[in-house]
């Protein structure tokens, strides 16, 4: 699965109110260590949360 794929299903779990916690337990239990880390679970989720569209990088300058 690729990183916009994982980002995709973090923001659209986040959509629907599920918490950080059990999408990262899910992407685990899926992936394995293939799934992003509880911590980057929660930074995707809070920028999904705060408004964020892209589940591309910003380009970096």
């Amino acid at each position: 699965m690729t990183t916009e794929n994982f980002r995709f299903y973090i923001k659209v779990r986040t959509a629907l109110g599920i918490p950080a916690r059990i999408i990262h337990d899910e992407l685990n239990s899926v992936y394995g260590n293939e799934a992003p880390g509880l911590s980057t679970v929660e930074r995707w989720s809070k920028l999904f949360r705060d408004g964020r569209e892209e589940i591309e990088d910003k380009p970096r300058p």
